[in-house]
């Protein structure tokens, strides 16, 4: 996995490199450390078991240090592309469906891959740029004890503020959602615009918070 994710890495400042020309290349790295909370997702208690656990109701994906970096492309003086890799080396843990008691299943590298836009609101005149992101992307998990690793659909809302020390360093704290799908249960869906409500299936997802700070590196 750690190969695949610098195939990544690469492929992103490739992109970027490939959509700008030479007067208009300002990059930005920020390798960052931080936290991401735990989050959960229902899962059927009649599905095959989970490692050594009995029967289950729910997984959790458990709350970890975590490590990667954000790269930044600057499409005007305020609004950049942005791709971001965090890694979290975190378990998850099963919610048994006697006790309602959480039990460890099993290890796992969390792969978080994003690809969005990032909107700042201060010129930049400022040192000090406060600013809004979303994205889309995927998540993979390179799970341990015998479990199939999974790669699901992910995106990513939040915000967070840069401050430039000189032209080509600077620091960054950036907080965001991340919601990763995890299952599908029946449920009543309500249209919000024609207000009437049908059975349908439901995506559940891990809602997890990312809280990050690291170095930038401007070029």
């Amino acid at each position: 996995m750690m190969n695949r994710s610098v195939y990544l890495l690469c492929f992103a400042l490739l992109f970027f490199a490939g959509t700008s020309t030479p007067a208009q290349q300002k990059f930005e790295v920020s390798p960052f450390v931080g936290y991401e909370t735990s989050g959960s997702y229902p899962v059927n208690p009649f599905n095959p078991p989970i490692g050594n656990l009995p029967p289950v109701s729910s997984l959790r994906v458990n709350d970890a240090l975590a490590f990667g970096t954000f790269l930044d492309y600057n499409l005007t003086e305020n609004t950049q592309l942005e791709f971001m890799w965090n890694r979290n080396n975190t378990s998850y843990s099963g919610q048994s469906i006697l006790t309602g008691q959480y039990h460890k299943a099993f290890d796992t590298t969390v792969d978080q891959f994003q690809f969005g836009f990032l909107y700042m609101f201060l010129n930049s005149e400022h040192r000090l740029r406060p600013y809004v992101e979303g994205g889309v992307g995927f998540t993979h998990d390179s799970n341990a004890s015998g479990t199939p690793n999974r790669t699901e659909f992910a995106y990513n809302i939040g915000g967070g503020v840069k401050y430039y020390v000189s032209r080509h360093v600077g620091l960054r704290g950036d907080l965001r959602w991340l919601p990763t799908y995890g299952s599908s249960t029946n449920g009543l869906y309500c249209d919000p615009f024609y207000g009437f409500c049908y059975n349908a299936s439901l995506p559940n997802y891990l809602n997890r918070g990312s809280f990050t700070g690291g170095i930038i590196f401007r070029f």
